[in-house]
């Protein structure tokens, strides 16, 4: 599949099973996106014990980014799950989040992708800042090696 496709991206659901190994044996980076909410850093913690079981059979470990998500910057709660996690995986943790955008849900109910309803939303701008992160980070891998 690589000669054919630059990057797959394949979205798993948050629990261990047949999928989510294929597609951690297939990887070659985890994206593992977290909601800024309390709750949620008891399934990353969960998720970061599963990789480390996975990172103990595998010849190299799975490089993991940690992206927040679904960013509300007028709760209390969100604000201090970003900061947590900030304080707990600063070299884990992408620097941006993805808001939380009503734009979403209008997209999904029209059916159509968020930058093609609106290419503006804050949504559809703090994934393409996310992509472009990604990408620098890739290129500058491929130029030390």
């Amino acid at each position: 599949m690589s000669d054919r496709f630059e990057h797959v991206l394949i979205d798993c659901p948050p629990m261990l099973g047949v999928l989510m190994i294929n597609a951690l044996a297939a990887c070659d980076q985890l994206l593992i996106p977290v909601q800024t909410e309390f709750l949620a850093l008891k399934g990353l913690e969960h998720m970061l014990h599963t990789l480390a079981m996975i990172n103990h059979s595998r010849s190299q470990p799975l490089p993991h980014l940690i992206i927040p998500t679904m960013f509300d910057r007028r709760t209390r709660a969100s604000t201090q799950t970003l900061r947590m996690l900030r304080e707990q995986y600063p070299d884990q943790l992408w620097q941006g989040m993805i808001p939380v955008d009503t734009q979403f849900r209008d997209a999904s109910k029209a059916g159509i992708p968020l930058p093609a309803l609106n290419p503006q939303a804050k949504g559809t701008l703090a994934y393409a800042e996310l992509l472009q992160a990604l990408l620098t980070k890739q290129q500058a891998e491929l130029s030390h090696a």
